[in-house]
């Protein structure tokens, strides 16, 4: 029997996710305070911290939320039997929410906790990936490596062009699919 969420609690995860996108637009990482966030979402500290252990684990959270929104896309998106188009399709929607939140972007990147962020993030994606290769090989599709090693490659690869590409203008979004396409032809 599927257990479901309490109404409650969704509708304090999406109120606190809400503010936390907002803010972010607004404000550096390291800016933002769960006491700022929680006014801001009209949520409760203690209610908060009943969720979550501190502002990593929560956006964490926000994360794993973010990618699974992204996964069901991808998953609708990609042809199991040919494992590229689920990295294309990762790329793609990557590049999506890169040009969709240029400004979120510019302020993470900004940040002192940049670090921090980017390691909450790569954790997250590499996570996602190692499930995705490991179900690969479970359904017959041999890998070069260990799910692991790949998905800790990827990721590096992934995270670090993306912020590249961010900092950079001389690439268009087009030329920089162009690259990565033929690139991934290689594996």
């Amino acid at each position: 029997m599927e257990r479901k969420t309490d109404l409650r609690i969704i509708k304090t995860h999406k109120a606190l996710t809400d503010a936390f996108w907002q803010m972010l637009r607004e404000y550096k990482y390291e800016d933002i305070t769960v006491n700022e966030l929680c006014n801001r979402a009209m949520v409760r500290r203690a209610t908060f911290y009943k969720h979550f252990a501190d502002k990593n684990d929560f956006f964490a959270f926000v994360i794993r939320g973010k990618q699974a929104e992204y996964g069901t896309q991808v998953q609708r998106q990609t042809d199991s039997k040919r494992p590229n188009f689920f990295y294309l399709a990762i790329i793609e929607h990557t590049l999506d929410f890169l040009n969709s939140n240029k400004k979120l972007v510019r302020t993470v990147l900004e940040s002192n906790m940049l670090s921090t962020v980017m390691d909450i993030l790569s954790r997250q994606i590499a996570v996602d990936i190692t499930q995705k290769l490991k179900e690969d090989a479970q359904n017959g599709i041999p890998l070069p490596a260990s799910p692991q090693v790949i998905a800790q490659f990827f990721t590096g690869a992934l995270v670090y062009t993306m912020m590249w590409w961010v900092k950079q203008k001389n690439v268009s979004e087009a030329e920089l699919m162009e690259e990565l396409t033929s690139l991934l032809r290689v594996f």
